[in-house]
């Protein structure tokens, strides 16, 4: 009987635990990063920040003259959308400018990031890959 209600027990742990997983996390992991001027490459780790947002900041990159990037948060303040399945409300820092981004998983293991002023369709799309480790 003890062993029935432990099985009991850990099947409901274990239920809870996979519907309470939160879709907006699906978004946290290394990402290689194209750069849209050059062709340098970089490696970005999105994260839940403190706040609840999620962040991105810089772990890696290509380009050894451009290390003092590394560890510098470039987008921040991304919320998600549970109905659109997005993460918006986010700026991302590009060459000394901030703008608007909104991020979306095009299809598994890469995102579609889209960095605007003012309007989305007067923008740039890039799109990420993801990563299964950090670079060294």
């Amino acid at each position: 009987m003890k062993k029935v209600i432990l099985l009991i027990v850990l099947g409901i742990l274990t239920i809870q635990y996979c519907f309470s997983q939160n879709k907006a996390d699906d978004i946290v992991g290394y990402y290689l990063s194209p750069d849209i001027k050059s062709d340098d490459l970089s490696q970005m780790e999105i994260y839940r920040a403190q706040n609840g947002t999620y962040e991105a900041k810089v772990v890696w990159i290509s380009n050894k003259e451009k290390s003092y990037f590394l560890g510098t948060v470039q987008i921040w303040g991304l919320i998600y959308d549970a109905d659109k399945k997005e993460w918006r409300n986010g700026k991302v820092r590009y060459d000394g400018s901030d703008y608007s981004i909104t991020v979306s998983i095009c299809e598994p293991g890469k995102l579609k990031l889209r960095g605007y002023v003012g309007f989305s369709l007067l923008g740039k799309t890039i799109y990420w890959i993801k990563e299964k480790e950090l670079r060294k």
